[in-house]
């Protein structure tokens, strides 16, 4: 990578809309560093990724990113290859289904799933703090449209509304610093880890029909999204929740 390129670091980029998510940030001739827990499947996406975009390359480093001693070396790792970084997103995270017949049993639960998806994005965004840019740089947390429908399991939806909540407190923090917090909402995309082998076709059919544009999200419309919120002309635009879902239809269409 050249000295004057452009530097995200997106947590859980080996797959689904991480990995979609670097594609657009090295369409837009970034070096991004994907993150991930699996090493083989972080480097088959860096594989995959490289050479796909003129001016756009790509690193990976396995970090478990509810891990704190993995997250400070990934931190330390980046700044001694980079010095500063232009962007961080926070995209590592999932759903956890398992039966719960005891309060221990939901605890459990709730601790994991916290842990997965908020806990995730707490460590990697602060800790990369100190690295952004100043000013231009970019905080970007992928939350998902659960935490405004009430759909998935319940541990899921309310956790992920947390970094509704989060932004707000980064965007007014670092404001002054030139650093820009954002959020992305998707929708049903089904091309992710988070569908597994994906839905029963009767299900994904009634899913489609309460979209306004009639079809299923794709990994693409949220890494286009994404890519905007890190580009230079997003540099006014702080504190918001994008919606990529397609647009949601009232219950009497």
């Amino acid at each position: 990578m050249s000295d004057t390129q452009r530097v995200a670091v997106v947590s859980g980029g080996g797959t689904g809309i991480g990995r979609s998510i670097a594609r657009h940030l090295m369409d837009d001739g970034m070096h991004v560093v994907i993150t991930g827990r699996r090493q083989q499947v972080l480097a088959d996406a860096a594989a995959e990724l490289e050479g796909t975009a003129p001016g756009g390359s790509v690193s990976w480093m396995r970090c478990d990113a509810a891990d704190p001693a993995d997250v400070q070396a990934l931190v330390d790792s980046v700044g001694e290859a980079h010095g500063t970084i232009d962007a961080v997103v926070s995209n590592a995270g999932g759903a956890i289904r398992v039966p719960t017949s005891s309060l221990e049993e939901l605890a459990d639960h709730w601790r994991r799933t916290f842990e997965q998806n908020a806990l995730t994005s707490v460590l990697t965004t602060s800790g990369f703090l100190p690295l952004l840019r100043r000013p231009g740089g970019r905080i970007i947390l992928i939350s998902s449209m659960a935490s405004r429908s009430g759909g998935g399991t319940p541990a899921y939806g309310a956790v992920k509304a947390m970094l509704n909540g989060w932004v707000l407190n980064l965007a007014s923090t670092y404001g002054r610093d030139g650093i820009t917090a954002n959020v992305v909402l998707p929708g049903y995309t089904p091309d992710t880890e988070l569908f597994g082998d994906g839905m029963p076709q009767e299900m994904h059919d009634r899913i489609v029909s309460r979209i306004a544009v009639g079809r299923a999200g794709r990994s693409d419309d949220v890494g286009a999204a994404v890519a905007y919120f890190v580009s230079p002309a997003a540099s006014f635009v702080t504190g918001q929740l994008l919606e990529v879902s397609g647009g949601n239809l009232p219950p009497s269409m």
